[in-house]
């Protein structure tokens, strides 16, 4: 988001169209003139692969009409048929098809002219229009509403079926460009603060060409207009904008008026005349800085405007210790500001809660993590809240995210407190699991491990734990809780269980705002590192969790197993010692141990516990290492950090970590492209029909990433992508392969992995090869961005049309699924499963190909 000159406000404006309803188009203009149905033809769940036998039509001969009677074989032999179904249009202008499950609906839909319309879809997963992918709304809990062109006569629209019966909706858009009050998220005015905010705002462009130059003005009653320059707007599409807004500190009201022109320049300069496009007018609501209120701010991870709920402290008079703060997790279809609500001010602590992006989102898992770590960061800077007294909790599906992050960021949370929580998608929500699974299985299901807090539940044993559970839960069984009582019972010194008698799932804000639970939290501190001689932690993945207290690990020796540390010093000896499991390279950061601090009351310590600069003993798995004198560290800001790295012989030396290998900031597997301002590429290279699917597909997933994550990413082709300027540092997902992407070599200059046309490419450090060929193969893989350390690239290819069509609906923006570093995938998936997974596997921590951590389909 850019704010531009305040001088270019003062340019002429030739028009101000304002918003306008979209009304459902009359019958004889756009209607469904017949419709199919056909049942549980696909089978899948939580799972990297599924079976779908209308998809493997799709992908194995492309687009296709399906007729009555006509039957479809399913892998086990058996048949399904297409059959007629009613599909009536009732008075709101709205088609509905019957219930159906594990299905799809076929809609014959007749225009009387070739025309864009909006098309309004609840109840499907996705829809196919001339074999383009566009998203559905399988929740029913986000309005989509989608640009898509109809040709005069008839058209076939395929959907597939999500949790029941179809509905869908055509209507005229208002204008070629314009904005849309659905889906805006928006934050409270706080009184006395005033300043900079920011709105989520929906643009659709229901053209079939690139649109740009466009900018927006929000003039906000009582405050200044700002102007932000808006990014493309890719054909036939929608994007929520993140758009400034200049929030006044005093309104005069308890609502403030909000208009926001979408503005375009005319002829070639940017100073020139300008149109609007669309006017949407907006209210914002205003709230005291002691009331229950929202914040937006712009995410780190796509750059879209996300919100997080608060409770404030209301503090007695007089108070002198900061805060507490409390991390709250809400349940599946509970937004975030309606779970602060349920929450009583504290005089003690600020309740904050996050959104997970939407409702549903990501379970607390993959961005649903990385959303809650990000607005507990911004939250504990405004509020100014005690890191010590720092503690999460969440309800149902929060509860669940509780257990995940609570293992997961110990050296965070003092104490954690699920409630009605479950523990993993295998136990509860049906992840794919494989009794007895080949290694290509076993590999699938580890590239998952993140999603397993029993893995890590060892890192709870320094933090309290609560566990609040209905036994009369007819939603998450209370076996849930059970089940981690005596898995708590067997290591843990710390920890409280209560099962609320006859109480189901929902017991009233209780079942969250309970005050024994608080009470716990309340006996509860998170120590300071200083004051910690002994760390044991554990991590899966480095990407995820890295550090607690003062160890960090770096880097793993097979990326998504159990790594393991335990760092005991002893400041009297000047020693540490090290035991370590699957860690490649290790930070001890012993800064609070050497600074020097004044006494403070009751405390009696001023001097540093590490005094002076005479060298300190490490002794690391049966290793012996003698630190240098002061200083330490890479540098004057850091001049007690040990870095340890682990040679090719497994011998530890103190060593600076080689950014180029795998680390914290990327490490994989392939779903960790997703962050970092990501800008989704398409090939350029001279091939229509390929650069028509590449474009589609970075288009769909931009798309799904805004209906399951709220999120707004950036989508050019890769003669934009400007690595110097706009696109520095972010990460970068490829929609191609080395024949069409002409920078290839500039983007993967070392990458061992190459796919192309009618192959895929496998070079070794030895200097073997091996070479997968076919039409019909999908490669995924992530590697790192090659002029940047903190970066990655992420490819998303096909080596022929077959396969990149294959690649339209595998579910990497599923919570709990996952794929490896790399993996290649013929289309016989569609009908063998994980049979159909070619190879699959882990770089090396130096991003080689490692022929011992991967996995190939022998026919």
């Amino acid at each position: 988001m850019r704010a531009l000159p305040l001088a270019l406000l003062c340019l002429p404006l030739l028009a101000t169209p304002r918003a306008l309803a979209q009304e459902a188009l009359p019958e004889e203009e756009v209607h469904v003139e017949s419709a199919l149905q056909i049942a549980e033809v696909y089978r899948g769940g939580r799972s990297p692969v599924f079976t779908d036998a209308v998809e493997a039509r799709l992908v194995r001969e492309g687009w296709f009409a399906p007729e009555e009677e006509a039957e479809v074989e399913l892998p086990d032999g058996s048949t399904r048929t297409w059959e007629p179904v009613e599909c009536p249009r009732n008075e709101a202008g709205w088609y509905e098809a019957p219930g159906l499950r594990g299905g799809y609906w076929s809609l014959k839909v007749r225009s009387d002219r070739d025309r864009v319309v909006m098309l309004r879809v609840r109840g499907a997963r996705h829809l196919y229009l001339r074999g383009e992918p566009r998203i559905g709304d399988v929740y029913g809990s986000v309005p989509t509403s989608l640009p898509v062109e109809l040709d005069e006569g008839t058209n076939h629209l395929l959907f597939k079926s999500g949790r029941g019966s179809l509905r869908a909706r055509f209507s005229e858009p208002p204008a070629e460009v314009f904005l849309e009050a659905r889906d805006a998220t928006l934050p409270h005015v706080i009184r006395g603060e005033g300043g900079i905010g920011s709105a989520g705002i929906m643009a659709v462009n229901a053209t079939d060409s690139w649109r740009a130059g466009h900018f927006a003005v929000a003039r906000v009653a009582g405050g200044e207009a700002r102007l932000t320059a808006l990014p493309y707007l890719p054909p036939l599409s929608t994007r929520k904008m993140a758009v400034e807004l200049e929030l006044p500190a005093d309104p005069e009201s308890d609502e403030v008026q909000v208009e926001v022109d979408l503005c375009q320049s005319l002829g070639n300069s940017a100073m020139g005349a300008t149109t609007v496009l669309s006017t949407l007018p907006l209210k914002l609501e205003v709230r005291g800085p002691l009331d229950k209120h929202r914040r937006t701010f712009v995410s780190g991870i796509d750059g879209s405007v996300q919100y997080y709920g608060v409770t404030p402290a209301h503090p007695p008079e007089g108070a002198e210790e900061p805060p507490a703060l409390f991390l709250s997790l809400h349940g599946a279809g509970v937004e975030a500001m309606g779970q602060a609500s349920c929450y009583a001010h504290k005089d003690w602590g600020t309740v904050v809660a996050p959104t997970n992006r939407r409702p549903f989102g990501f379970d607390w898992e993959d961005w649903g993590r990385l959303d809650a770590m990000e607005v507990l960061e911004r939250a504990e800077a405004l509020f100014g809240t005690d890191p010590r007294r720092t503690y999460l909790t969440g309800h149902s599906m929060g509860g669940h995210g509780t257990w995940i992050l609570g293992v997961q960021f110990p050296g965070r949370f003092a104490a954690i407190a699920p409630s009605a929580g479950w523990r993993d998608f295998w136990s509860y929500v049906g992840g794919r699991q494989w009794e007895d699974p080949t290694p290509m299985q076993a590999l699938l299901l580890r590239a998952a491990n993140g999603s397993l807090p029993l893995l890590l539940e060892q890192n709870l044993i320094q933090r309290g734990v609560y566990v609040l559970h209905g036994d009369r839960d007819d939603n998450v069984p209370v076996s849930q809780a059970r089940f981690m009582r005596e898995r708590l019972a067997l290591f843990h010194p710390n920890w409280a269980y209560y099962e609320r008698p006859g109480a189901g799932h929902w017991w009233g804000n209780a079942c969250m705002d309970w005050e024994p639970l608080f009470e716990f939290l309340e006996r509860n501190r998170l120590p300071e590192d200083e004051r910690v001689h002994t760390v044991e932690f554990r991590t899966v993945n480095p990407a995820i969790s890295s550090s607690c207290h003062w160890v960090r690990i770096e880097a793993q020796i097979r990326s998504m197993e159990v790594s393991r540390v335990r760092a005991d010093i002893d400041c009297a000896a000047r020693r540490i010692d090290v035991e370590s499991e699957n860690a490649a390279a290790l930070t001890l950061d012993l800064s609070d141990f050497t600074r020097t601090r004044p006494p403070a009351a009751g405390d009696e310590r001023g001097a540093a516990l590490l005094p002076g600069t005479d060298p300190i003993a490490v002794e690391i798995d049966g290793t012996s290492l003698e630190t240098p004198t002061w200083p330490w560290g890479a540098g004057e800001d850091e001049p007690a950090v040990l870095r340890l790295s682990r040679g090719l012989e497994g011998n530890w030396s103190l060593a600076a970590r080689d950014p180029s290998h795998k680390g914290p900031l990327r490490a994989g597997p392939f779903k960790d492209a997703f962050r970092n301002r990501m800008v989704f590429v398409y090939g350029a290279e001279d091939s229509p029909e390929e650069n028509t699917w590449a474009l589609s597909k970075a288009s769909y997933d931009a798309e799904t990433f805004w209906y399951r994550g709220s999120g707004s990413v950036d989508v050019l082709s890769e003669d934009e992508l400007d690595l110097g300027s706009s696109h520095r540092g972010r990460n970068l997902i490829l929609y191609g392969n080395a024949d069409t992407f002409w920078r290839w070599k500039e983007l993967l200059p070392d990458c061992p992995i190459e796919p192309r046309r009618g192959s895929i490419r496998f070079r070794y450090p030895d200097g073997t090869e091996k070479v997968l060929e076919g039409d019909d193969l999908a490669c995924l893989f992530i590697y790192p961005r090659p002029d940047d350390p903190e970066s990655a690239v992420a490819v998303i290819a096909g080596t022929g049309p077959a396969g990149m069509r294959l690649t339209h609906q595998l579910p990497y923006f599923v919570s709990g699924v996952a794929y490896p570093d790399w993996t290649v995938i013929g289309a016989e998936m569609l009908e063998e499963g994980s049979d159909g997974v070619r190879a699959a596997g882990f770089f090396g921590n130096d991003w080689s190909l490692d022929p011992e951590d991967e996995a190939w389909r022998d026919r």
